[in-house]
């Protein structure tokens, strides 16, 4: 029995120990964009929506829009923000989010973030989804993107 925990929690450990490395080095290029440290945040096994979460960086001349967003663990995914108003905090679609040249934007809790609803069944630590990107000008990406624990505020490496 002792044999057995141990030898689950060294499994785990490895896993953890290789799902935070890949973490790390997660950037892609897409055009001039940069997305760098893309991440999701595990869900209960009866959650219904969930969200992911990166830093996109333009390092062209012109403006581009993140215009729209899709994945396989979701039924819909759009792009929405979070905001405090009355000191209500409030969620809603925005449809797109300008990255003007020379600036970053990150979509993180409490703020722009990717929405992904009606999911298929539960984002689980240590595991990883697809996830595609459509830019108005740079087209589209795919990501794997990372799940963390429940209530993580930033990516595991920072």
């Amino acid at each position: 029995m002792l044999l057995r925990e141990f030898t689950r929690t060294l499994v785990l450990l490895c896993v953890l120990g290789f799902v935070g490395a890949s973490a790390q080095a997660e950037t892609v290029d897409v055009g001039p964009l940069k997305i760098e440290n893309p991440w999701a945040r595990a869900t209960a096994p009866s959650a219904k929506a969930g969200g992911a979460f990166m830093v996109i960086e333009n390092t062209g001349a012109i403006a581009d829009r993140l215009v729209g967003a899709r994945s396989d663990v979701a039924g819909r995914v759009e792009v929405h923000e979070t905001s405090m108003v009355n000191n209500v905090m409030r969620m809603r679609p925005v449809g797109e989010i300008t990255i003007d040249p020379g600036r970053k934007v990150e979509l993180k809790p409490g703020g722009y973030h990717v929405m992904l609803m009606d999911l298929k069944s539960a984002l689980t630590e240590g595991e990883t989804f697809s996830l595609s990107l459509t830019f108005e000008k740079a087209g589209e990406v795919t990501l794997t993107v990372p799940i963390q624990a429940p209530g993580s505020r930033m990516p595991m490496h920072k």
